[in-house]
């Protein structure tokens, strides 16, 4: 039993080893390791509709998979007779909200899914955990209306995963898990607007999106990341922040992802980025950014989005201090122009997208440094000609994207200076595409190939 436990969390472990996605986790992980095992008990989808007190005893049941039933009371003391329980499933029941975390205590109870359990008339549950459970590592209790969490004492001494996601949770009304062992906290889709939980040192993984948070600040009523030194992964995408304090990651050193994306920042302190020089991925996408920020020293950063704010120009060497940057989303911003030597020692970016912008120019020599360029996208911008793109011949540069730009000429001579083997996709642009006549190519033509 000991080895299957942990291969779960090597294999959790294993997916936060890229900052290029944001970890999370499924209960059918777990499931799945313990289909085959001589102890496990599967009543799932069983039409139960009741569990009684020592419905059941035996101290060899080690996996019970009660998930998909009817269950709306389950009595306390029902798992009683299962000492050596591991493993408990609940999920998509219709349970009364009284009886959630209501069956009493269990010393080695490890892991317990109840998602989407409770009976959906029944709406603002409020659950109080009086019981105790030493060895539970892993908790979920997402989708059932949860809008109070609280405890009269510490009932998860060895919690490592919480997962309290899409429920009514207030934060006044939110559990002290300060002195927990806590290494995943999933708490999107709730209505948090202040959080602070200072002592989480083992926190790697925190998401906050759609929330009702307006600040990132070390101070009380907004959220504050102090003490959380151990933080990997942060999100807090789709709230309404407005202002983030120059020194709101200041404990955050190890911070390999930062997503900030669908909030109403119109800027940022260049102070911010100080403290992250770690930094991989950066999400500032759709919000109300007039510019990039300011970043002061050097950083880790290989994927950038900035897409949908209302950025309106480049300016010279803009991205001079994330040298090691990959991919690059400028898309559905307002650019019009952008200087010769806004990528200037950008020498690893692979991709790059200025779909949707406002762009009928490029400056001579504005490719020098893209040297690693493979992707490019000019889509929906406002280019009549193609000698406007000003491309040279970068050898690795293999797409680039023109559909919906307002070309009427294309002169082929102009691909003699281009890479071998570049598709060229001109796909559904807004106007008739004609062809010098002089050589003679086919104007139906959607991609071009050199």
């Amino acid at each position: 039993m000991k080895l299957i436990i942990t291969l779960i969390f090597n294999i959790i472990f294993a997916c936060w080893s890229t900052a290029t996605q944001f970890p999370t986790y499924t209960s059918e992980l777990y499931q799945n390791l313990y289909e085959n095992n001589d102890f496990t008990l599967n009543f799932s989808n069983a039409v139960i509709t009741e569990i009684g007190q020592n419905f059941i005893s035996s101290p060899l049941i080690t996996y019970l998979n009660l998930t998909g039933n009817y269950i709306t009371n389950i009595d306390r003391g029902a798992f009683d007779k299962l000492p050596n329980l591991k493993q408990l499933y609940l999920s998509n029941n219709r349970l009364n909200s009284q009886y959630i975390l209501n069956f009493g205590d269990h010393e080695e109870l490890q892991i317990l899914i109840i998602n989407n359990a409770t009976d959906s008339n029944q709406r603002q549950t409020s659950v109080l955990i009086s019981d105790k459970y030493p060895s539970l590592k892993i908790l979920s209790l997402r989708k059932n209306y949860i809008y109070r969490f609280y405890a009269t004492h510490n009932p998860f001494p060895k919690l490592e995963i919480l997962d309290l996601s899409e429920n009514e949770l207030l934060s006044r009304n939110l559990i002290d898990l300060s002195t927990s062992n806590l290494y995943f906290l999933d708490l999107h889709s709730n209505s948090l607007n202040y959080f602070s939980q200072n002592k989480l040192g083992k926190l790697i993984t925190l998401n906050l999106n759609n929330n009702k948070f307006r600040y990132i600040r070390n101070t009380y009523n907004c959220i504050s990341l102090k003490g959380l030194k151990s933080l990997l992964y942060f999100s807090v995408s789709n709230n309404q922040i407005v202002d983030i304090e120059s020194n709101a990651f200041i404990d955050n050193n190890d911070l390999l992802y930062l997503n900030l994306s669908r909030n109403v920042l119109s800027s940022l302190y260049p102070e911010v980025f100080l403290n992250l020089p770690n930094l991989e991925v950066l999400d500032l996408s759709e919000n109300n950014l007039n510019s990039f920020p300011q970043i002061l020293t050097e950083m880790q950063i290989t994927i950038l989005y900035l897409y949908g704010n209302c950025i309106k120009e480049l300016t010279p060497q803009i991205f001079q201090n994330i040298p090691k940057l990959k991919k690059l989303l400028l898309g559905d911003n307002q650019i019009l122009e952008i200087d010769v030597s806004s990528f200037n020692g950008l020498y690893s970016l692979e991709k790059l997208d200025l779909s949707n912008n406002k762009l009928s120019f490029l400056p001579e020599s504005w490719t020098k440094s893209l040297v690693s360029l493979k992707y490019l996208d000019l889509s929906n911008n406002q280019f009549a000609l193609l000698e406007s793109l000003s491309l040279t011949n970068n050898s690795l540069l293999t797409e680039v994207y023109l559909m919906m730009n307002p070309l009427e000429y294309l002169n082929v001579s102009y691909f003699e200076n281009l890479p071998q083997n570049l598709t060229i996709n001109l796909m559904n642009n807004s106007s008739f595409i004609k062809w010098d006549e002089r050589n003679r190519l086919n104007c139906k033509s959607n991609h071009y190939y050199y």
